[in-house]
C-alpha cells in the first residue's frame, strides 16, 4: 500500500541583488589612491593653467614691443614738437624783447634830447656881431647818429665869421661846429653854411 506524499513549498529569502562594484581593497589603501588621484589632477589642472598663462604671455609679447615702439615714437615726436614750439617762442620772445629795448632807448633818447625849437632859440640867442642869418635846417638824431643843425648866412668879415662859428662850437648843445675852409675864401660879405653837431 503506498503512501502519498505531501510536498509543501519551501520559503526562499531573497538577497538584494547590487549592480555596482565591490572594492575589495581594504580602507586604508582606498584612501591612499584617492589622495593619488587628487594629487594628479592637481598637478594636471597646474600644469595645464601654466600652459594657458605662458601661451597668453608668448602671444602678447609682440602687442607689448609694437605698443613700446609706438610709445617710444610718440614721445620722440612730442619732444620734437615741443623743441620746435619753444625755440620758435624763444626767437618770437626775442624779436619782442629786442624791439622793446630799441624802443626804451628811442623814447629815453628822446627824453633827454633837447627839442629842436629849443635848440634853435639857443642858435638864435647866440651872439652874431657882423653876421646875418639867412636859414635854419634841423635834423633829428637817428639810432647811431647825432641830431645836426645847419646854419646859413652872410658875415660881413671873416673875423666876423670865424668869431661866430667858435661861438657855436663853444655852445652847449654843440659837439662840434664845422665851416668849410672855402668859406674863406671871400673877404667880405661871406656866404656860409655852418653844420653844427648836436649834443646827444
Amino acid at each position: 500500500r503506498m503512501r502519498r506524499l505531501s510536498v509543501s513549498p519551501c520559503e526562499t529569502t531573497p538577497f538584494p541583488m547590487d549592480n555596482e562594484p565591490i572594492n575589495l581593497l581594504p580602507a586604508e589603501r582606498q584612501r591612499a589612491l584617492s589622495r593619488e588621484y587628487l594629487i594628479r589632477v592637481a598637478v594636471m589642472v597646474t600644469f595645464l593653467v601654466t600652459l594657458l598663462i605662458v601661451t597668453a604671455g608668448a602671444l602678447l609679447v609682440p602687442t607689448y614691443i609694437f605698443l613700446t615702439q609706438s610709445a617710444s615714437a610718440k614721445q620722440a615726436q612730442l619732444a620734437n614738437v615741443e623743441s620746435i614750439l619753444s625755440s620758435a617762442n624763444e626767437k618770437s620772445l626775442s624779436a619782442r624783447l629786442a624791439t622793446l629795448s630799441e624802443e626804451t632807448a628811442r623814447l629815453s633818447a628822446l627824453g633827454t634830447t633837447p627839442s629842436a625849437s629849443a635848440t634853435i632859440r639857443a642858435v638864435l640867442a647866440t651872439a652874431r656881431p657882423g653876421v646875418t642869418l639867412s636859414g635854419l635846417g634841423y635834423t633829428r638824431a637817428g639810432d647811431k647818429t647825432g641830431g645836426t643843425l645847419t646854419v646859413s648866412g652872410i658875415a660881413a668879415t671873416r673875423d666876423a665869421l670865424r668869431s661866430y662859428q667858435l661861438a657855436l662850437q663853444s655852445s652847449s648843445f654843440a659837439a662840434a661846429a664845422n665851416l668849410p675852409v672855402s668859406a674863406y675864401a671871400k673877404d667880405t660879405n661871406i656866404e656860409f653854411t655852418i653844420t653844427v653837431t648836436l649834443t646827444p
